[in-house]
């Protein structure tokens, strides 16, 4: 375990590092750019006029280039910084080995026999000093450590210097701060484990230290990359635990979309084999009160039911506005028209007569005479609210006769009927009327209102099969979501500072 001290000096805009040496606790300095020389564009000027001159002295004749010839490319010095520091330390290990050698063979005064030896004894006592001069730095750097600190870790180089003074592992740079790594003591270890993890931007630790334990396996990344790595959601403290709580809350919440989806998907199932079978019975005819469907209408709904009486046009009622479909089959606005039928007993039958277009509402637009009508139709609750929309959408205002739904009981208010009871329980949606003067006549009236047809009942917008592809796609969303959540999960356990 190592214990990383990285200055905060210039972090802001700084961008990642990367790996150069390779060291026991990996250590990466930063990128080097590149630099252009422009000496080639001489040199070949110079090359060009030497050519000239000896072609000028062998007396031959020379083609002098055309003026708007294509000046050529100018070739990109490749060199690095590193190149030039490895030939200057090149250069440098051979003048010690040189002075090492002297040394050992009993000192200088053999190779100065002329004005060339004594240069490079000069050059070699230079060289000497130097290296005195580091080796006292380095041991007066040792000296100003405070008592008891460890010491830093060396770097084995092949360019670096081969001497006894240690050497610490210090990166400077044009686009980095220094990093130095010293051996982490179990009081170090102990003392920054326990303490709190700071995620801090870059410009919030400028001219501060930043101390960090790393491990001998884990490499040494750059500060700004750290710490923009590191302030996301998932990875301090208990945040993962948080973010697989959350993963699988939604997963689910998801699911249970999936499993309502499926539930309505066997509901609509089961009402449309309900009303298929029904429809199909044989047609219920009624004259006179009581009723068949009285105090059981959910036994006979969607039966088709067949009444004889006199629609009482004065009591119609209007239920809308409502889309509908005029004869050429556009689409037009209008209302539903529901008109009490008084059966032969003086009792009262609600009858849906249809839809109407806007344009002939008024009654005098359409003139009907009250006259003995036998009605078929199917048997219907009305529209019924649900949870939500018994609380979210218009009400109906039968002391304003203004009627937004279908609801029986409220209709049969402004009905006069008798049997109020009866008459609040269904009503007749109207799929066939039939006037009993057309028969006499041997004719058949034409009537303004658009009326349902038996395999209406049949459709809908979301039949079995839409809920089904509802239920795959939820299914399908929270799969995804769980997939992600365990990803996450998985990668920011796995996660090194």
């Amino acid at each position: 375990m190592l214990r990383l001290a990285t200055r905060g000096q210039g972090l802001s805009g700084r961008l990642p590092v990367r790996r150069r040496l390779q060291l026991p606790a990996a250590f990466v300095p930063s990128p080097r750019g590149l630099s252009t020389g422009s000496s080639s564009g001489s040199g070949d000027v110079s090359a060009r006029s030497s050519v000239l001159d000896e072609a000028a002295a062998a007396g031959k004749d020379v083609e002098e280039p055309s003026q708007t010839a294509k000046p050529k490319a100018k070739p990109v010095d490749t060199t690095t910084s590193l190149d030039v520091h490895r030939e200057v330390r090149r250069v440098e290990r051979r003048i010690e080995d040189h002075v090492r050698a002297i040394a050992a063979g009993g000192g200088a005064e053999e190779h100065c026999g002329d004005s060339s030896s004594s240069s490079s004894s000069a050059a070699f006592e230079e060289a000497a000093e130097r290296l005195s001069a580091e080796a006292e730095a380095a041991a007066a750097a040792r000296a100003a450590l405070p008592p008891g600190s460890p010491p830093a870790l060396r770097i084995r180089d092949p360019n670096a210097v081969a001497d006894g003074a240690g050497k610490d592992v210090v990166v400077r740079s044009r686009t980095t701060t220094g990093q130095v790594l010293w051996p982490a003591t179990k009081e170090d270890i102990e003392i920054l484990s326990e303490s709190n993890l700071m995620y801090p931007a870059p410009y919030e630790v400028e001219g501060s230290v930043i101390i960090r334990l790393v491990r001998l396996s884990d490499p040494v990344t750059s500060p700004v990359a750290r710490v923009m790595r590191n302030r996301q959601f998932g990875i301090r403290g208990n945040e993962k635990w948080q973010l697989l709580a959350m993963g699988v809350v939604s997963m689910l919440i998801v699911y249970s979309l999936g499993a309502w989806q499926l539930k309505r998907m066997k509901w609509k199932k089961e009402l449309v084999e309900m009303r298929r079978t029904r429809l199909a019975m044989p047609k219920i005819e009624v004259r006179t009160s009581p009723f068949p469907w009285k105090d059981q209408v959910d036994d006979y709904v969607y039966r088709v039911v067949e009444v004889r009486g006199v629609f009482d046009h004065d009591r119609e009622m209007h239920v809308g506005p409502r889309p509908g479909a005029d004869e050429s089959g556009e689409t037009v606005p209008g209302v539903l028209v529901v008109t009490p039928l008084r059966l032969e007993d003086g009792s009262t039958v609600m009858v849906n007569r249809g839809h109407l277009p806007a344009n002939r509402l008024d009654r005098e637009s359409r003139p009907e005479l009250p006259t003995w009508v036998r009605v078929r139709g199917v048997l219907e609750e009305g529209e019924i609210p649900n949870l939500v929309g018994k609380y979210a959408r218009l009400k109906n205002r039968p002391d304003k006769k203004q009627y937004h739904y279908l609801i029986a009981p409220e209709l049969a208010e402004n009905a006069c009927a008798r049997n109020h009871e009866e008459c609040s329980q269904a009503l007749v949606t109207a799929i066939d009327v039939l006037f009993e003067d057309d028969f006499k006549a041997g004719m058949r009236r034409q009537l303004p209102y658009t009326m349902k047809h038996k395999e209406d009942y049949l459709l809908f917008w979301a039949d079995e099969h839409t809920h089904f592809n509802y239920a795959m796609q939820w299914f399908g969303m929270g799969t995804l979501l769980l997939v992600m959540t365990f990803y996450k999960f998985v990668e920011v356990s796995r996660w090194r500072f």
